[in-house]
């Protein structure tokens, strides 16, 4: 469970895209879906073919400035045992070679604020119902204190929801896995736990109206191996009109669900080498 409590004041004030609108602009053209009988039709995607330590395209995506404040936090989610996050292209960056980099870095200081440093990139098109998301990912970054996630968000305070697509701890305590949180404060969710290792791998979710359907390594004829289905959770607010979310990538240090990062390796990684979303 991410726990997050927004995305901050100026992300909420950036225009967004949605489903069904036009076309993004940008130097990737659509381009063939992967493991599909038929070429699906994009509403969003982003190959990440952007020259050698250029930040993700500002177009699409926004880089979170701070950690978010966590209300009524327990010890390990007070500030200055959660890592900072930071817009900087050490920590987020295209690498030339196909791929988005988010890095956790570890540095002078006393505390884990001031030790520790990472990225949170989070996009600025959103999709809703009967929509797709997938994405290959690679997770360097399986080490003490580390908490990296591949999830999809509204931070709507009353009608707020999150789906974690994947999502490992450093804690070492809680089980990694796949997650669909109905409400933002980690009180109605419904979760699958499985292993979670450093290969590459893709990870997809179908929203239809029955409900969501999750796939790791995707191929045709492939059953999922998780669903959730319509409004089997309290609150559940992912078939309310208009209802959108926009995707996350992230590296948190420290935190309740890093906890303490001194016996983890630094820096650390995640890479993405696409996104994708097609409507179905």
């Amino acid at each position: 469970m991410m726990f997050m409590m927004g995305l901050g004041v100026a992300a909420a004030a950036l225009p967004v895209g949605t489903a069904g609108a036009d076309p993004l602009i940008g130097d990737n053209p659509p381009g063939p879906g992967p493991a599909a009988a038929a070429e699906p039709t994009f509403l969003f995607q982003d190959e990440f073919n952007g020259p050698a330590g250029s930040p993700p395209d500002p177009a699409w995506w926004y880089l979170v400035p701070a950690r978010e404040t966590i209300k009524n936090p327990v010890e390990w989610d007070k500030p200055y045992n959660m890592g900072r996050y930071v817009t900087d292209q050490e920590h987020a960056f295209q690498d030339g070679k196909g791929n988005l980099v988010i890095r956790a870095t570890r540095g002078p200081g006393t505390t884990i604020q001031e030790k520790y440093a990472s990225a949170k990139v989070v996009g600025l098109w959103r999709g809703g119902i009967g929509t797709t998301w997938e994405a290959r990912v690679k997770l360097n970054c399986l080490t003490d204190g580390a908490w990296p996630a591949f999830w999809l968000l509204n931070d709507n305070p009353v009608r707020g929801g999150e789906v974690d697509l994947v999502e490992w701890y450093g804690n070492r305590d809680w089980p990694s896995g796949t997650t669909v949180h109905a409400r933002l404060d980690g009180t109605s969710f419904a979760t699958n736990p499985h292993p979670v290792d450093s290969d590459w791998h893709t990870w997809r979710m179908s929203w239809k109206p029955e409900g969501m359907y999750f796939w790791k390594d995707y191929a045709p004829g492939m059953e999922p191996f998780f669903s959730v289905p319509a409004n089997s959770l309290q609150d559940w607010p992912f078939n309310d009109p208009g209802y959108t979310m926009v995707p996350v990538f992230n590296i948190a240090v420290g935190g309740s669900g890093g906890r303490e990062p001194a016996g983890g390796t630094y820096p650390a990684e995640m890479l993405v080498d696409w996104i994708r979303v097609f409507a179905g």
